[in-house]
């Protein structure tokens, strides 16, 4: 018998965290990159975690004669509230054995509390929104993702269908594969002689004194170059600290890379390399023998990945995106690094996924939302 308990104390906090390990869902899985504890720890705590102050969650786990089983949060967002709808609540972090009864049990008490909440539409896996980790892989799953992407157990989509959710949108993964010049060359060239030369927009890399600086600028761009796209909501202060406190450690200058015209900021890309093959080696914790040795794997990495990135809507069409990515490449191949991940772009975003097709990019994963009506 499967029996459903809300999250009430830090020790079930402890168990919710622990799931994917204690549960052994991952044991077999070479795709599997843990989380840091620690991270998921501050994410789920409601005196610091970013999402609590822009919206309500209660967490569940699932016990099958005493032992964990499965997780769920269930969550409204009152930024998207005020944005799109008030019909729409979310699930996340969504973790189960591959048991349907388990999974039903799990999706039925977080639609149970969302109708709670006045809500008629579960919407997800989104943990906690749009801009973490969002999603079931249906396709790519045997492929390890990128860093600041996550892969779930095969089975997790089956689960969903089972239980009677459908597509939401599909958001997509590609990668530019065996970059160099020769392959590259008449599309590097072009940027080179047609775009560089003839720009009046500066082009500068992070400077160590300017971080402070540089993080209120991501935020105020990025907030307003992605109006409009799917699900956009603006990144909260909490939130942007959040993802810099990340990325910080793995931040290299050179692919940090922002656009000034008449010492104006318009537009940024920051692209990191791909440690998720170390991060496998920290399980989770920071231990400093496994610190070591994740750093010694981390400087093997041959791909690099742009985690965030926008232009003013003014100034687009005067080819900075364009120069974003060539200064991006060669940063990359200057660091013996041939290999470049565009995640996650949705389905419906054209312009951006045309825009990438002089690169010859694969896409090799999709991540799915699901919905469902809990009317």
């Amino acid at each position: 018998m499967i029996e459903i308990r809300h999250v009430e104390n830090r020790r079930m906090l402890g168990e919710f965290i622990m799931l994917p390990w204690t549960a052994g869902i991952y044991k077999d899985d070479p795709a599997w990159v843990p989380p840091l504890i620690r991270d998921q720890r501050r994410l789920l705590d409601r005196k610091k975690g970013y999402f609590f102050e822009i919206g309500e969650a209660e967490l569940f786990l699932a016990y099958e004669e005493g032992t964990p089983v499965g997780r769920i949060s269930a969550h409204v967002n009152h930024l998207y509230e005020e944005r799109y709808d008030r019909d729409t609540g979310f699930f996340g972090f969504f973790e189960s054995v591959n048991d349907g009864e388990v999974a039903r049990s799990l999706f039925d008490a977080a639609a149970s509390w969302l109708r709670r909440k006045g809500k008629r539409i579960m919407n997800g896996p989104q943990s906690f929104s749009i801009y973490d980790s969002v999603g079931f892989e249906v396709e790519g799953v045997e492929k390890m993702p990128t860093v600041g992407l996550f892969h779930f157990a095969p089975y997790y989509k089956d689960l969903a269908e089972a239980c009677g959710f459908t597509k939401c949108i599909d958001w997509h993964c590609f990668l530019v594969e065996r970059i160099h010049y020769g392959r590259h060359a008449p599309y590097l060239e072009e940027v080179k002689n047609s775009l560089l030369k003839d720009t009046d927009v500066e082009f500068k890399t992070l400077g160590r004194r300017d971080v402070g600086k540089r993080v209120k600028e991501v935020q105020e761009i990025f907030n307003t170059a992605w109006e409009g796209n799917w699900g956009h909501l603006p990144l909260t202060d909490r939130q942007l600290e959040m993802i810099f406190r990340g990325l910080r450690m793995f931040i290299i200058p050179d692919f940090a890379i922002f656009a000034e015209k008449d010492g104006k900021t318009v537009g940024f890309i920051i692209s990191i390399p791909d440690v998720n093959p170390g991060m496998r080696i920290l399980n989770g914790r920071l231990y400093p023998w496994r610190v070591i040795r994740f750093l010694r794997e981390a400087k093997q990495t041959k791909r690099v990945r742009t985690v965030i990135m926008g232009v003013l809507p003014q100034y687009r069409g005067q080819h900075i995106d364009d120069i974003f990515y060539l200064k991006s490449i060669e940063a990359g191949l200057n660091l013996d690094i041939w290999e470049s991940d565009c995640s996650m772009i949705a389905e419906t975003n054209e312009k951006v996924i045309n825009a990438m097709k002089p690169l010859t990019p694969n896409p090799y994963k999709t991540y799915r939302i699901y919905q469902k009506s809990i009317a």
